[in-house]
């Protein structure tokens, strides 16, 4: 009996320690199968998070989506080093030294690709994913399956060894007979027991994925070759149906509208992605949902390969992004907006520029041609104060459009040599006067060794230090204003500073915190009392760091302010550009003026004769045109905008003319100071291109790439100073002319009068007709006829009749016929008959 206990005993000690020993294999398993699946799970969720980072297009959510992606990573990392703490046979560890190589090679890769889809570059971050990182990816998911299939094998073969043991006892008590039956029953009883707790364990581990799979807020679909198998309540809600019976019977086309986003069919669109998932492991696709009530929702699918009960299926995990859609659209709605509307305000601004430059530019070349008249004190004071007035309306003007062309970031920077000291230089000259005025003292400090030429944007630079020696003169009642430039040379650059520093009113701290924002100057009463629109600095501080410098300020109220410009800029061998000095300029030729404006005419008409030309005046593109088949021009300036015909289209008419006159040259008169304009006209076939308000001098510096200039005879003194006599007689040519003609004629038997009475010493008649010729010329603008005249007259009354036929030889040398001279006065001869 003591055997058979100690047999039953030892019998039910190795069974204990069996199941013990399985129990233990299983529980560890179980954690190394779950880890392993849990290592796989984030996996896979890092790669559908980092091909939904690829396709995403607002970097918002592409951020969010990143830093979920680097969780995933460290979720992946925390598992991994509870698994590899419980690995225990070869195998096991071999699989893991794989997984970690693979892994090795994976991450960069997968970061390559989330940096490309950061960094907007979806293509290529969209190429590596397919080419490198799905295979990589499907090579951990094998490595892990691998892992969790030894975990399996394991579980195996612990319960085969318990089995075999379990027969060997069994026999045992089989051999002690019926007197071991009693502790058979109870083994049998224990193990039962044992078995029924495992099953249990089982169906609780089930029923927790059941319930994560039924509870998941996305909806979840399984499906195999023959179509749907099992969905989750998510689902339902998703298409709105009732139950899984009747979801399960649908066909995959019914799910969506008949023809998705990608112009495929629903089917052949599911299908291609389907096979994709099986081929790759996973594939993700946009979808047009349709539920059972015919509402359409915009979804994204997730398709993963995967065993189910050792068969083959999909995992279809679907997400309704119909309001992310609508928020995205609404974004971009929001977006196209804002830029038509900055469309319509730089439209606006151009259109409202060419009206306004338009009767500008009358006004500034009237009032130039105004000055150069004989005026009095009071009219010339006028006309000074309209001119100023017009210059300062132009800079607002322009003012306004730098503003617009650098929000619009239309506004090019240039890189051309320059001497920063003739810059410096010529500002301070531009202001001298004007400081002078107000009794306050301009000075320019430089260093000893200035750069002789940088790299950079003069007319900018120029433009910062012309608006800020300009405020400084603006805000300051009494002192000094300084305008000092430093340069240090480093490696192949130049760290230049232009400091502008007066003893004005200086401005508050919390004043220059909006100093450079735009419409803002020191508080209201600034714009009343000095004016301006509060777009200088802020231009100008845009403009420094268009140009990688900054503009920066130094202020106290009453102790003055100092305004610095940082610029770096590289040093160069290039020789500076310098303007020209302005010379007169007289030309030779015949224009065509196309304009419809008579305000420009008669300012195109005064500019044109000043300096030698002829011209012949067009109202519109039709007259030009008919002017053009019946007469010869050198030139033609045509307007841009005009009525019945536009510049642009008589342009094409011209360069379609059959004859020799399409070559003629062209150049297009415009307000308009849009950017890119250059380069539209002469697309439509102009030569060049003058932008609307211009001086004489910039038409003469065009005029003259284009045409001769007058022979060398031609450029002396003229006669008759026609300009100035054109305007005392405005309005009335045909007088001017006349008025020329017959001095001509007359001048020439005057002078023949005073020969004759110089020879014969004879003072009293040569006295009257000295004096008769001075104020013939003099009525007649001929200023140097009448200086000789008057020398003639004086010398005569001295008796000196020597000097007097001197000053003669000269005077009449001067009025030496040339050929249109010769006309004229045969002309004016042809004037005195009819007289």
């Amino acid at each position: 009996m003591l055997l058979m206990v100690a047999v039953i005993g030892l019998g039910v000690t190795q069974m204990a320690h069996l199941n013990n020993e399985l129990a233990n294999v299983v529980s560890v398993n179980n954690v190394k199968t779950r880890l392993a699946s849990q290592m796989r799970d984030a996996l896979r969720d890092r790669a559908m998070l980092m091909h939904n980072i690829v396709v995403s297009i607002d970097p918002w959510e592409k951020d969010a989506m990143f830093m979920q992606f680097l969780e995933y990573g460290e979720r992946y990392a925390k598992d991994r080093g509870q698994l590899v703490a419980m690995l225990s046979t070869p195998d096991e560890k071999r699989l893991m030294d794989e997984l970690d190589s693979v892994i090795a090679s994976n991450q960069p890769v997968m970061l390559s690709v989330v940096e490309a889809a950061l960094d907007e570059n979806n293509y290529g971050a969209l190429t590596q994913l397919q080419d490198e990182a799905i295979p990589l990816q499907n090579r951990l998911v094998e490595a892990l399956d691998n892992m969790t299939r030894l975990q399996r094998e394991a579980n195996e073969a612990a319960l085969g060894k318990t089995f075999t043991a379990y027969q060997a006892t069994r026999n045992l008590m089989l051999v002690l007979g019926i007197v071991a039956t009693l502790l058979a029953v109870l083994v049998a009883v224990l193990v039962s027991r044992r078995m029924l707790t495992q099953t249990r364990q089982l169906d609780t581990e089930k029923q927790k994925y059941q319930t994560l799979f039924e509870t998941n807020s996305d909806a979840v679909v399984i499906l195999d070759n023959q179509g749907f198998t099992d969905c989750n309540p998510a689902t339902l809600s998703l298409f709105g149906m009732d139950s899984v019976a009747s979801f399960l019977r649908l066909p995959i086309s019914q799910l969506g509208t008949p023809v998705q986003a990608n112009g495929m069919t629903a089917y052949d669109h599911a299908k291609r992605t389907i096979d994709q998932a099986k081929s790759q492991g996973h594939a993700v696709m946009d979808w047009h949902g349709r539920r059972q009530d015919g509402s359409v929702f915009s979804a994204e699918i997730a398709l993963h390969a995967m065993q189910l009960e050792d068969r083959p299926v999909i995992q279809a995990i679907m997400r309704d992004v119909s309001e992310r859609r609508a928020a995205e659209a609404a974004k971009e709605a929001a977006r196209e907006a804002a830029l038509q509307m900055a469309h319509a305000k730089s439209q606006f601004i151009a259109n409202v520029s060419h009206e306004i430059r338009t009767p500008m530019h009358g006004i500034l070349g009237m009032s130039g041609l105004l000055l150069k008249t004989p005026l009095d004190g009071r009219q010339r004071e006028y006309a000074s104060t309209l001119k100023s007035s017009a210059e300062n309306l132009l800079t607002i003007i322009n003012d306004i459009l730098d503003f617009s062309k650098i929000e619009a970031g239309k506004l090019a920077i240039e890189a051309i040599a320059f001497s920063p000291v003739a810059l410096a230089q010529s500002v301070v000259a531009l202001f001298q006067a004007h400081a002078m005025e107000k009794n306050l003292r301009l000075t320019l400090t430089l260093p000893d060794n200035p750069p002789a030429a940088l790299l950079g944007d003069p007319t900018r630079i120029r433009q910062i230090l012309l608006n800020l020696v300009d405020n400084a003169i603006k805000f300051t009642h009494q002192g000094e204003i300084e305008l000092h430039a430093t340069f240090e040379a480093t490696d192949g650059t130049v760290n230049c500073l232009f400091s502008v520093r007066d003893s004005g009113i200086g401005i508050s701290a919390e004043t220059q915190t909006r100093l450079f924002q735009a419409f803002s100057q020191a508080d209201s009463s600034t714009t009343r009392r000095y004016g301006g629109t509060g777009l200088g600095l802020a231009i100008s501080s845009q403009l420094a760091e268009l140009m990688g410098g900054q503009l920066k300020v130094e202020s106290a109220p009453g102790k003055g302010s100092c305004f610095t410009l940082a610029l770096r800029l590289p040093t160069t061998t290039l020789p500076p550009v310098e303007l020209p000095a302005q010379t007169a300029v007289q030309l030779q030729g015949r224009i065509l003026v196309v304009e419809d404006h008579p305000v420009n005419q008669k300012m195109l008409a005064h500019q044109l004769r000043e300096i030698g030309l002829q011209y012949a005046l067009a109202g519109n593109g039709k007259q030009a045109l008919a002017l053009l088949e019946t007469d010869d021009f050198d030139l033609v300036l045509m307007d841009w905008q005009m009525p019945e015909m536009d510049g642009l289209e008589a342009t094409r008419q011209i360069r379609r003319l059959p004859t020799g006159t399409r070559h003629i040259p062209i150049i297009a008169l415009t307000a308009n100071a849009n950017a890119g304009f250059r380069e539209a006209c002469l697309a439509a076939g102009a030569n060049d291109y003058l932008s609307k308000p211009y001086t004489e001098a910039a038409l003469a510096a065009l005029l003259l790439q284009w045409l001769s200039a007058a022979e060398p005879a031609a450029s002396r003194a003229p006669l008759l100073d026609l300009p100035a006599l054109h305007a005392r007689y405005p309005g009335n040519p045909g007088l001017v002319k006349e008025l020329e003609a017959v001095f001509l004629s007359t001048t020439a038997a005057s002078l023949a009068a005073l020969k004759q009475g110089i020879e014969q010493g004879q003072p009293e008649p040569c006295r009257k007709e000295a004096h008769a010729l001075k104020g013939a010329a003099a009525s007649v603008m001929a200023r140097a006829i009448q200086a000789g005249a008057a020398r003639i007259e004086a010398s005569v009354q001295g008796g000196d009749f020597a000097a007097a036929a001197a000053e003669l030889a000269a005077l009449e040398s001067f009025f030496a016929p040339t050929p249109d001279v010769a006309s004229r006065r045969a002309q004016g001869a042809k004037a005195n008959e009819g007289l």
